[in-house]
């Protein structure tokens, strides 16, 4: 049996691994040469470490041994078995306490220092990766064009070479050939005096022109929010001004406030309020100590409107603040007739009008006489 277990497995392995396998092991049953079934197995395997042929040129052994998911393979667990291989031939060859070591020497003594230091040397493998630090920091300054900053007692020369290096132009009147405001924005005429002293102090401190257009947008932006700002807080004072006194005045409001201008007939640019060049647009665009506009102002109202009672008494109860006393007379006339023919009417609509008429009518004749 041993015999036939021989010659079959000699076949089967034949027949298996291809080429010489098979005659080898026939002869050895012809020649009776008595084998085990293992010494067949051996003899098999033999043929095929001789370059027996595989399918798809694949040697025997192609496979044995590979580790796959599904036997079990651990792809995390040996790349830690090959960082810590690692790790022990460091250890192997550089002291424990290699990071200590250099942290101590690092911050010469002074323990916060050393703590940090520490902390930063977690990140290091090993000293070979604190040297490739280093290099790479190395590599990075050669490989950059980096410009040396003037120490505090460096000579003009030194500190004009380095500006130039900057990109500082020589002189501070070369800004104006780089400035660019915002929103297409030009630099008028009236501006330059102030660009200009920008433009000399910025020049001092070494500003390129980028710092220098950074500084004018800025400074214009700010203007811009400031007059933003304030337009807003005059509006509404304006506001509540002029809802105060229509209270305080009813329909008179109108006719009253037009007859301030009066006040302003003789003095320079007359009473057009439009003329921004004449004292009364000036006056009463100007501003108060608290920074409320003059024109705006409600007690200045007041006080301008009595004062307009007093000189123009005229013109302070009739509509358009501009007809004379003639208009008066005149609607003392009108008022006088529906006082005779309806005097209930005129109880309930004209009492109080007729008698600041008259009232202004005696003014305006005592001034007259005057």
């Amino acid at each position: 049996m041993l015999e036939e277990a021989a010659r079959n497995d000699g076949a089967s392995t034949g027949t298996i691994a291809g080429g010489g396998g098979q005659g080898q092991a026939a002869a050895a049953v012809a020649n009776g040469a008595a084998t085990t079934g293992t010494e067949a197995g051996k003899g098999a395997a033999a043929a095929n470490g001789a370059g027996a042929g595989q399918p798809n040129g694949q040697s025997a052994d192609a496979g044995k041994g590979a580790a796959t998911v599904a036997a079990g393979a651990d792809v995390a667990a040996e790349d830690a078995s090959k960082q810590a291989a690692a790790d022990a031939q460091h250890k192997s060859y550089w002291p424990d306490d290699w990071r200590e070591k250099i942290a101590e020497f690092a911050s010469a003594g002074d323990k916060k220092a050393y703590e940090k230091e520490l902390r930063r040397l977690q990140n290091m493998e090993s000293p070979l990766a604190v040297y490739g630090s280093f290099r790479n920091m190395e590599n990075t300054w050669a490989s950059r064009n980096f410009i040396k900053k003037p120490g505090e007692n460096a000579k003009p020369e030194e500190v004009a070479e380095y500006h130039k290096a900057l990109g500082v132009p020589e002189k501070a009147e070369d800004y104006f050939k780089d400035i660019k405001l915002a929103n297409g924005a030009v630099l008028g005429e009236a501006d330059k005096p102030t660009v200009s002293l920008f433009a000399n102090e910025m020049h001092k401190a070494g500003a390129t022109p980028a710092v220098m257009n950074a500084m004018l947008n800025t400074y214009y932006k700010m203007q811009e929010d400031q007059a933003a700002a304030l337009d807003e807080t005059d509006d509404k004072f304006r506001r509540e001004a002029e809802a105060s006194l229509k209270e305080e005045y009813g329909p008179a409001f109108k006719r009253k406030t037009a007859a301030i201008g009066a006040l302003f007939g003789a003095a320079p640019g007359g009473a057009d309020i439009t003329n921004e060049r004449s004292l009364y647009a000036r006056l009463m665009g100007g501003r108060t100590a608290d920074g409320k506009m003059i024109g705006n102002d409600p007690d200045m109202v007041r006080f301008l409107v009595s004062l307009a009672d007093v000189m123009h008494p005229a013109r302070s109860v009739v509509e358009d603040a501009t007809q004379g006393g003639r208009s008066i007379d005149q609607e003392i006339a009108d008022i006088e007739k529906v006082m005779r023919t309806n005097r209930r009417e005129y109880n309930e609509k004209y009492a109080k009008r007729y008698g600041e008429l008259l009232e202004a009518r005696v003014k305006s004749q005592a001034l007259q006489r005057a």
